[in-house]
This record gives C-alpha cells, structure tokens and sequence, in this order.
C-alpha cells in the first residue's frame, strides 16, 4: 500500500469511522507523537477523549502530499461540541476548523507525526472572548 492511501485510510476509518481497534493497522507500536514517544494505546486514549467533547466529527482532505517515507495532510474538520473543551463548557455549536499533520512511514506503518490545528478558529467560533493580560 502507498503512503498516500495508508493515510487516506487512517483519516476515513479511523478518524471519520472511529474504528479505534484498527489503530495497530496504521501505527507502529511505539511512535514519535510531537516531541514524545506515543504507542497505540496513547493515541487510543487521546481519540476516546476527544470523541467525549466533539460528535459528528467529519475529517476532508484539503491536500495530500506523498513523498519517499512522508506525506503531510492538511485537513478541515467539522464536529459538533457536546464536552467541556478545556474551560469552555459545551455549546452543542457545530464548527468547523483546518490543521495539518505530518507523517513518517516505515515498513508500512506510522513511526513519527507531528501536527497542528487551528485553535484560535476553533475557540472563536465557541464564542470565546480573548483578551490579552494587562501590560
């Protein structure tokens, strides 16, 4: 299988579908997650976690790009608040936001990803109010 639909398949049945046992499919045992080591029953927790605050969730592929043993994704996400997002209480809000992640593969599994996320949009959207500290 190709990066490029190793990582279409992570973001269909994983991230849409929610078929958490598959992760092993997709992940090598142990991986890179940022700047730490992850294995699949980190990620495992983080998903259920997540799935706690956001329904509905729906990942479209912007772009992919695949390449040697990477391939970066940016993505826009649709879900629906039904959690506490860190202090904001539920909104039952439907919002949108885009990220990216980037990959690295070997032998047919993730070893490494970093990403990121529109969280400024994200929090906007909640109806979050800013305000920076007083100077």
């Amino acid at each position: 299988m190709s990066i490029e639909q190793l990582v279409r398949d992570l973001v269909e049945r994983v991230w849409n579908d929610g078929r958490l046992d598959e992760l092993d499919r997709f992940f090598a045992p142990t991986f890179e997650h940022g700047d730490r080591a992850d294995d699949v029953a980190g990620l495992r927790a983080w998903h259920e976690a997540d799935a706690a605050v956001w329904a509905d969730t729906r990942y479209e592929i912007q772009r992919l790009v695949a390449g040697g043993d990477g391939a970066a994704v940016h993505w826009r996400a649709t879900a629906r608040q039904i959690g506490p997002w860190g202090p904001v209480p539920a909104t039952g809000r439907t919002i949108t936001w885009d990220g990216v992640h980037f990959f690295t593969v070997r032998d047919g599994r993730i070893v490494a990803l970093w990403a990121t996320a529109d969280l400024f949009g994200k929090a906007q959207q909640l109806g979050v109010t800013m305000v920076p500290p007083p100077a």
